[in-house]
């Protein structure tokens, strides 16, 4: 697993700037994976199980990437091709989900795989 990325884009420092905030629901959700970190662990314990190498390999998203997005996609109803389309278009929902860089791009996995 890796760690996440803090870098932010230019873009992202103008949002910061203006003010812009979480809507309530996912900012009381935000503080409480904040202050329950034992969920991210569990997280990551549930995506290496079985694994032989789970340090090896490519670089995917982090445990608290995974239950973020997994939260986001079950309040919003979004399937997996819209979850990434709409943290891709929002400077919000990739400060929600700790994605701070249009880099996401690609590092969804494919909804026909998940779905087929």
């Amino acid at each position: 697993m890796r760690d996440a990325d803090p870098q932010i884009t230019f873009a992202d420092l103008e949002f910061l700037q203006q003010g812009l905030r979480l809507e309530p629901l996912l900012q009381k959700i935000s503080d409480f994976l904040d202050d329950h970190n034992e969920l991210v662990e569990l997280v990551r314990l549930d995506l290496e199980r079985g694994l032989k190498k789970p340090e090896t390999g490519r670089q995917g998203l982090t445990p608290e990437q995974v239950l973020r997005s997994l939260i986001l996609m079950r309040v919003k109803n979004w399937d997996y091709r819209e979850l990434r389309e709409r943290i891709n278009d929002g400077y919000t929902l990739r400060k929600f989900t700790a994605f701070y860089s249009r880099r996401f791009r690609g590092t969804m996995p494919s909804t026909r795989r998940l779905t087929g």
